[in-house]
């Protein structure tokens, strides 16, 4: 379901596809995604948290840094009459069945504001700022080899939902947009992902849960319409363990 939603915010934000060439598609479950964050506040805290530490979440603002990545494979089926793929310079004609192989990074930087409300056990919370979005994708079918790596920077905006079920341990749930603005690279990205959160310390917790990516690649080259590169559309979700260091 996590990838299922991504794949469709990623698809709003990736525009229409091309006429020309048939997209490249990858979608796989059952991954392993890390992920790191190292936040700070930039006010004083609110709340019941205050005297639990930074760890633990709460009413206020904050500076955010997040790094997740994985590597995913899949296979993809074009049959006949199909248009071919084109990827990395290379045309991989139908009838054929590819292999997609990539390692994904995502690097984030934004200020985040949360807020809970009444006795604070609900609470919710925004970001916006900047994310950098790398994908590095090797295709192969009989024969053929092709490898590219895209990557952009962009703009990022994030929205979620914590509740704190024991005073250190909470249920975590965000939705996070990346666009870049750009019609090569990485285009644009989607994820979902719901989490327990529990507190180590004043100063560490550690996550775990589930998390859905959605990613996109126009691939155009806005000076010659006629090689227009296939369009990448990417789905993958799995199991997500993260680390979280708060000052």
């Amino acid at each position: 379901m996590l990838r299922t939603f991504a794949i469709l915010a990623i698809a709003a934000l990736a525009g229409a596809p091309s006429a020309n060439a048939e997209d490249l598609e990858v979608n796989d479950t059952g991954n392993f995604v890390p992920s790191a964050r190292l936040s700070f506040d930039i006010a004083p805290r609110e709340g019941p948290s205050v005297t639990a530490g930074p760890s633990v979440p709460h009413t206020g603002h904050g500076i955010e840094i997040g790094f997740s990545g994985a590597s995913v494979d899949d296979k993809q089926n074009i049959g006949v009459g199909d248009s071919p793929i084109v990827f990395g310079g290379r045309a991989f004609a139908a009838p054929a069945e590819l292999r997609h192989e990539f390692d994904w990074r995502f690097l984030e930087i934004a200020y985040r504001y949360r807020h809970f409300f009444g006795s604070g056990k609900f609470g919710i919370e925004g970001m916006g700022g900047l994310g950098f979005a790398e994908l590095d994708l090797t295709t192969t079918s009989a024969g053929l080899s092709a490898s590219d790596k895209l990557s952009n920077g962009g703009l990022l905006a994030a929205f979620g939902i914590v509740w704190k079920f024991l005073p250190s341990t909470s249920l975590q749930s965000r939705i996070t947009l990346f666009r870049s603005g750009s019609t090569e690279g990485v285009t644009g990205a989607a994820r979902l992902d719901v989490h327990v959160a529990h507190a180590l310390g004043r100063h560490a917790a550690v996550r775990a849960g589930l998390v859905g990516w959605g990613i996109s690649s126009l691939r155009s080259d806005d000076d010659d319409a006629s090689s227009l590169n296939s369009p990448l559309r990417v789905g993958f979700s799995g199991l997500s363990l993260g680390l979280d260091v708060a000052f």
